[in-house]
This record gives C-alpha cells, structure tokens and sequence, in this order.
C-alpha cells in the first residue's frame, strides 16, 4: 500500500532540527533559489544541499538519495537504486515506523511496515497477485489493475462464491439475536477500552464487521509488537474517539449491501472483477473506509501532523479526485488523542481502494468462518456454503515471501546505515 503523504513532511518524529553541515575544502558551495546552498564534493561524488541556516536537507550520492533529517541524523525519506534498475525507497514516519518499498525487474514490488508486508508479481495481463505475510503466516489474494484517470488502482478478485441461499442467510435479520463469545486476543489488553465487540449480534452482517476489525487490530498489535514499542493497556482518556454504535452500524449496513451483490455474482457463470465499473473506493454507497496499515498523514485544515493505524475507521467526504490523485477524507474513530474525530485530511486514491480490498478479504475470511461453524456454539444453522472456486482469483502463495520480505529488511538496515555515515561525516 502506497503512503499518502508526502515525504517531506517527515521528520518531525525526529525531534529537534537538523544538524549543521560542515563542508570541508574540496567543497564547491553554491546559492539555491529560495536561500538555500548546494554543497558539492567531487572528490566523495557527493551532494549535500541546505537550508539558509545551514541544516541539512538532503545528501545525494551515485545511487543514493536521503532527505528530510531530524537532530539525530535519521534520514525521513531515501531512495536507493541499483544496478540492475530496482529502487529502494525507505520512509520513516512521524511516530519511527518504518515502510519500505522496493520495485524490482519485472514487475515485482515488495512493501514491508514493521513485521507486515506482502510481494506483489504480475499474474497475467492486468492481473496482480499479491502475497501478505503477517505473523509469519502467508496468505495470497488476486487483484485486478485498473485505472481512474492516469491513477492506478487494484480491485480484489473473490476467490471464491458461495451458494445464493447461504449469502440470503447472510443478508436476513438473526431474529431476537444472537450471543457470541469472542475468544480473548492480544490486542484486547491494549484497546480494550477503545473498542469491544459485541456480545449479542442481531445480523451476520454486524458479526461479520465486527470480526473484520477485530482482524485489523490483531494487525496494529502485530507491527506495534514489531517496532519494539511497549504493549500495555492504553486508557481511555488518551485514545481517540471510540468506535460509537451508530459508526459500526454503518459499516455493518456496507457489508450487507455487499453481501447482495455477492449473491447476485453468485448467479452468474463466471464472476469476474468489475475494475472496468471503476473504483468502488468512489462508489457513492461506501463511504466508510476502516484503515488496514499505518499511515501518516497531515490535516487539510492546519498542517497538524498524527498516524493512523489499523482499525481506525475515516470517512470519505469528497466524491471526486483532485489533480493530484488524492480522495478527502474525515477521521470519524482513531485510537490515538493525535488523531481526533473530524481531523481532516486525504489519501491517494489506490490507498483508499486498498482499504476497501483488505475489508472485503476480511469479510470473505468471516463468511467462511460462519460457514464452517454455523449450528454449533450457539450460532444458527445455515445452508449449505457451496463454495465454487472463481479462476480470475486463484493462484499460488508466494513461497519467496517470507525470504523476500525479511532481505528487504536487511537491504533497508543497510540503506539507513549507508546514510548514516555520510551524515556523520557532513557534520
């Protein structure tokens, strides 16, 4: 998943200002427009430009490119190429997070936020598949590419559907209600206070919303856990706003109405991924969007800075595009005080698709657990699921993921290093 900010607008996470560069005697200085100094060192084939105070904003060497420094030297944003055309691009956020993304020959990229990434390959023409690897447990999905505009953006492909009458059971009321006791996890000991399950469901529809959040902060406490930071209980007094019920009612009615479509697909021969219809990210009947990575993002009001993280829910307030390719959107939960109900800002408009991909694969998760548990527990019994297999959303898991993924994380220590020392001999 692409960021949807700006990289310069990093660094505040860093702390402080930028150190002081030092140019040495085989420097060539020159002025930049705006006030600003461009430092040359043919000897070290090296270039370090500078704001009018003399701090460093950015050092480029053959291959190599770091912007964006905080007082500890810590490169915000760099951008590495190599020898066989690949591009390593490494982003610090404003809370330390790090994503790296690294596009390789042939169409290969492989994203990486803390323990979380995926490895995306061409499938066939237009087709994409990409495999996720969170926890250690790898999972694949299909998306098809499409355009809006000249923007990219990739629509999931079901890899399965299942019988008309099962999503009909899916789609009616559960009557009085249903009580369902939801198994401890880790992230419970930590947003616990933020956000709770229910205890009865009246539709599967609330159930399975509830189950697909449940998943995405099983996500936040996995890449919180990866960063090193500590995990303990947050108080509710240094949260976000909490996710109230009318929201989750929300939700719960977009997954009802995407189960109706589903069993209208169901009906068909072939089932086939509707890119052509353009992004459902634009679609005037979802407007609720729950976030599936950390992002940083920066307010459209005052240029206040805060992340957000999986789990937290934001609502799309524009039905358009701008020129630059992002989609306005309003934070309506977060879990974080930094991020408030009605902090306004914009994501690209494949990130905000993303989103909307990820909830439905978590929706199709659910549904094949409500089939495979329905009668029992106390859940009603169902008809029978029926799965058929889509062929547009089938293809084999990754099994250099795993590999790929933690090379990446090498690449990057030593991409950070690398710039590391320039700094350290800049200054």
């Amino acid at each position: 998943m692409r960021p949807a900010t700006d990289p310069s607008h990093r660094g505040a996470s860093q702390g402080g200002s930028p150190p002081i560069y030092k140019p040495g005697p085989d420097v060539r200085t020159t002025a930049l427009p705006g006030g600003g100094m461009m430092h040359v060192n043919p000897n070290a084939r090296s270039r370090v430009s500078t704001d009018a105070g003399g701090r460093i904003m950015a050092i480029e060497k053959p291959g190599l490119t770091a912007r964006t420094f905080g007082s500890d030297g810590r490169a915000a944003h760099i951008e590495r190429t190599r020898d066989d055309g690949s591009r390593v691009i490494v982003d610090r956020g404003f809370h330390d997070g790090r994503r790296v993304e690294v596009v390789r020959p042939g169409g290969v990229r492989v994203v990486t936020h803390g323990s979380v990434g995926f490895v995306e390959r061409p499938l066939r023409r237009d087709y994409v598949t990409r495999t996720y690897v969170v926890g250690g447990r790898s999972t694949v999905y299909v998306y098809r590419t499409g355009y809006y505009r000249s923007y990219p953006y990739w629509t999931y492909v079901p890899a399965v559907v299942y019988a008309p009458a099962y999503y009909g059971w899916a789609i009616r009321p559960w009557g009085l209600g249903v009580a369902y006791a939801w198994a401890p996890t880790p992230w419970m000991g930590v947003w616990g206070g933020w956000y709770t399950p229910e205890r009865i469901y009246s539709t599967p529809a609330l159930w399975l919303t509830d189950y697909a959040i449940s998943d995405n902060l099983n996500v936040a406490y996995q890449m919180q856990l990866a960063s090193g930071a500590p995990m303990q209980y947050v108080e509710p007094a240094q949260m976000g706003a909490p996710l109230s019920p009318q929201v989750k009612g929300m939700l719960a009615e977009q997954v009802r109405q995407q189960l109706e479509a589903d069993q209208v697909a169901a009906t068909q021969p072939v089932v086939q991924a509707a890119a052509a219809a353009g992004p459902a990210a634009l679609d005037p009947a979802i407007r609720l969007f729950v976030v599936s990575t950390s992002i940083d993002v920066v307010s459209s009001a005052n240029g206040q800075t805060c992340t957000l993280t999986p789990g937290d829910v934001v609502q799309r307030t524009s039905d358009s595009v701008t020129s630059d390719g992002k989609v306005s959107v309003v934070v309506v939960s977060g879990k974080s005080a930094e991020c408030p109900a009605n902090f306004q800002t914009a994501f690209d408009l494949a990130t905000l698709q993303d989103m909307h991909n990820q909830f439905r694969e978590r929706i199709a998760s659910g549904l094949d657990k409500l089939a495979s548990t329905a009668g029992t527990g106390g859940m009603p019994a169902a008809p029978a699921a029926n799965p058929r297999l889509v062929p547009e959303g089938q293809a084999p898991v990754d099994g250099e993921a795993k590999n790929l993924l933690l090379a990446q994380t090498r690449e990057a220590d030593q991409a950070e290093e690398e710039v590391k020392l320039a700094m350290d001999s800049a200054i």
